[in-house]
């Protein structure tokens, strides 16, 4: 029998398909096969070894010191994603250690060197013991690279940081002597030479694959030009129409609407003409590879300008001053949108600048003389600036009406310190470190735009906030000072970048945050602080809620008098502190258990040096459970008598008759003599001493003062009035008038009202009437 099929034809050799159907055959059987075989490859290699490669190379090169900066970064960059994996791998084999750990701790303790345990129980044992110890192996070799991956990032840091600060005091050639220019011009001789040399290159159609002037040269030209006639010229003067046309009344929502519309449009066209801007450089770096950083610097100008030109019409509105947040004269709007302007243009020099030192290797000298023309310009621009400030300052102190949140003495001082740090720039350079120079007057200009930023969002995030908080002045205050809290914390790792901070030490000091700080145990990151404070909060609004709704509904119902009422108010209010705060210690996982003996010293401390404050806060809680005073009593305390305003946890305040406080520590009304006459009841005893002549007739005398007290409205009826008669003098007689009153407050009147009748009943009996 002959073989048939594509067996006989491979045998044959005859068809030509057969080689190719087993070849197709074996590619897919290798393209199924080799990500399998580069998984298993993959799995088998041990993360351990590849961590310690990385940290070896580390070592090597921290060693010898002879690796770039940008060498060194990319290595921390490694070392920082091993570092991440190594702690996932901690965090991920926690679960299967606990269960290994709970199922060793069912088994019991393990026995001693001479005790014995059943076979079952000790095969158990062993098995779960070896399987902890198999865990556990790559826990501690991630922990292991892990700090090692610290170390080694911590001194990589350090030797970037020593780097920075070695190239930015570096002492140039100054700018000053006519050798550095005399070699700024060779320097520009040599690259001049050099770009013509590839523009003859790009002239010859045989070395590049494209025409230079009619596929690069001509579309960028007519890409420029067509940005400075659409979205520049054309849209410059939309806008300015636009503007104009706004007719709504400022604050209304038509006119935010409105106001909103024009700035999109403008960032619109900005953004396209920064956009035909970046397209021409790369078209042009394409062909010329001598200036490549230079030409590339043309993307950040144009997104410099497109940010200053934003934020110049959003802040200023030279063209419409209703748009202005914020509020200056048309001709000081007009100089701030141009210095902003002028801002982005001396960055943009700077950028400049720092390509041609990136494309071309500038002698010391001719560097020095070439990025002094930037630090001049700056510095000019930082002049003017101070001049504008000042008529800032000028406006705001004649300007009665403005609620800026600076006044005119934060303008003067903020002058001042721009002149001071440009005269400072400019003597830096001066003497050569120019490096320093150039490093201080970026950052100041860039930190400008930041703040700008800021303000506009700021009054972004705050326009539905006033909407929803008109008529609340103190809580419209307060929600605009959280909303510039968060946008100063969202503001400040900007900063640090414009100040020189690394992206890698920002990522560094945020993994820290995040991991948190460990006090006693407990550890303390964002989500833990997050999670305790608003829980804590709740709990306070939730204690708040309760207090309200037992005050206006429960209390009213039963027959506790104001001082109870406040007792049991304040009260709850310090059971549900409490309470908060164990709830949101307890809903944030933290195990406060180690922090007990610390807390055991500090309070021997704090004891001795607080008693005075920890015996007032016992005190006060000690009269709010007793009650020995309460709000509205009258008493007598260290020498003082009034009427108790409010007992509160340290102190209580009285208010005496003559209208002062007296504020009394909680200590002296428990431990000190407390006279309190209206504890129990409002009545109380009134003496009043009589004196008249020695012949008056005494029962007579008795009566009148009997029936004047009894026809006294404020004068109670039982205990009934008496009259005494307490001496027999020479020429007087001394009566002594007691009775008791409904309310002990009402004492000085009634004793006026009782003096007046009896002076005037005792005149008409002609009877000399002396009050003692």
């Amino acid at each position: 029998m002959k073989p048939h099929g594509a067996v006989a034809a491979i045998k044959s050799g005859k068809h030509w398909f057969a080689p190719c159907l087993l070849l197709i055959v074996a590619l897919v059987s290798l393209a199924t096969l080799v990500p399998k075989i580069a998984a298993a490859q993959t799995k088998a290699i041990d993360p351990a070894l590849e961590w310690a490669k990385t940290a070896q190379r580390a070592e090597q090169a921290l060693q010898s010191g002879e690796a770039s900066s940008d060498a060194f970064e990319v290595l921390r960059s490694e070392l920082a994603t091993q570092r991440a994996d190594a702690d996932a791998i901690v965090d991920g084999a926690g679960l299967s250690i606990r269960l290994l750990e709970a199922q060793l701790a069912t088994l019991g303790p393990a026995p001693g060197k001479d005790d014995k345990e059943p076979d079952l129980v000790a095969a158990r044992r062993k098995q779960l013991g070896d399987e902890l110890a198999k865990a556990r192996e790559p826990v501690m070799n991630a922990k292991q690279a892990s700090a090692r991956a610290n170390v080694l990032i911590e001194e990589i840091d350090r030797l970037v940081r020593s780097r920075s600060a070695t190239s930015l005091f570096e002492l140039r050639p100054s700018p000053l002597f006519p050798s550095s220019w005399s070699a700024m011009m060779s320097d520009f001789d040599r690259l001049d030479a050099k770009i013509t040399d590839d523009i003859t290159r790009l002239r010859s159609p045989s070395t590049e694959p494209f025409d230079f002037v009619g596929d690069r040269l001509i579309p960028a030209a007519l890409l420029l030009l067509a940005t400075f006639l659409l979205p520049v010229g054309l849209g410059h003067l939309l806008l300015v129409y636009l503007e104009r046309r706004i007719s709504a009344p400022a604050g209304s929502v038509r006119f935010v609407g409105q106001a909103l519309g024009v700035h999109v449009i403008r960032l619109v066209f900005s953004l396209v003409a920064a956009s035909l801007v970046v397209i021409a450089a790369v078209l042009l770096e394409d062909g010329i590879k001598s200036i490549q950083n230079t030409s590339g610097a043309a993307i950040a100008i144009a997104i410099a300008f497109v940010i200053a030109n934003s934020i110049g019409n959003v802040l200023y509105a030279p063209s419409q001053p209703a748009l202005r947040l914020i509020r200056l004269s048309d001709g000081l709007s007009r100089s701030c949108y141009w210095l902003g302007m002028a801002f982005a243009g001396s960055m943009g020099l700077e950028l400049l600048m720092e390509g041609l030192t990136e494309d071309f290797a500038f002698s010391p000298g001719g560097s020095s003389a070439l990025q002094s023309v930037s630090i001049v310009i700056g510095c000019v621009i930082l002049f003017v600036f101070a001049n504008i400030l000042r008529k800032v300052a000028l406006e705001v102190a004649t300007d009665e009406d403005d609620d800026a949140p600076f006044g005119p003495g934060f303008f003067r001082i903020a002058g001042r310190a721009v002149q001071v740090v440009a005269v400072l720039s400019l003597i830096a350079a001066a003497i050569g470190y120019v490096p320093l120079a150039r490093a201080v007057l970026a950052p100041i200009m860039g930190s400008i735009a930041i703040f700008g930023l800021a303000f506009i969002l700021h009054y972004v995030v705050m326009l539905p906030v006033r909407g929803a908080l008109r008529g609340q002045q103190s809580s419209l205050e307060l929600a605009s000072m959280v909303i510039a809290a968060v946008i100063v914390l969202v503001s400040l790792p900007l900063l640090a970048i414009v100040w020189g901070a690394r992206e890698a030490e920002l990522a560094e000091l945020w993994r820290l945050i995040q991991n948190g700080v460990d006090l006693g145990g407990a550890r303390l990151s964002p989500k833990v602080l997050v999670v305790l404070i608003v829980t804590f909060l709740f709990g306070m609004l939730l204690t708040r809620w309760v207090q309200r709704l037992t005050e206006r509904m429960v209390l009213p119902k039963t027959r506790i008098d104001s001082g109870g009422r406040n007792a049991i108010r304040t009260g709850l209010g310090y059971v549900g502190f409490i309470v908060s705060a164990l709830m949101a210690i307890s809903v944030a996982g933290l195990n406060l258990s180690n922090l007990a003996i610390i807390a055991g010293a500090l309070s021997v401390g704090v004891g001795f040096g607080m008693q005075t404050i920890v015996s007032n806060f016992v005190s006060g809680i000690i009269l709010l459970i007793e009650r020995p005073i309460k709000e509205g009593d009258w008493i007598e305390v260290s020498g003082f008598s009034g009427i108790v305003r409010k007992i509160a946890v340290r102190s209580t305040r009285i208010e005496t008759f003559d209208r002062h406080d007296v504020i009394i520590p909680n200590a002296d009304l428990i431990a000190g003599t407390v006279k309190n006459m209206t504890l129990s009841s409002r009545a109380g005893r009134m003496i009043i001493p009589i004196n008249v002549s020695r012949h008056a007739d005494i029962d007579g005398i008795r009566q009148i003062l009997l029936d004047t007290a009894k026809g006294h409205p404020a004068i109670l009826a039982q205990p009934a009035p008496q009259v005494f008669l307490r001496n027999l003098g020479a020429s007087m007689l001394n009566f002594e008038l007691r009775c008791y009153l409904r309310d002990v407050g009402t004492e000085t009147g009634a004793r006026s009202d009782l003096l007046l009748t009896l002076n005037r009943t005792f005149a008409d009996l002609g009877v000399d009437m002396q009050s003692a």
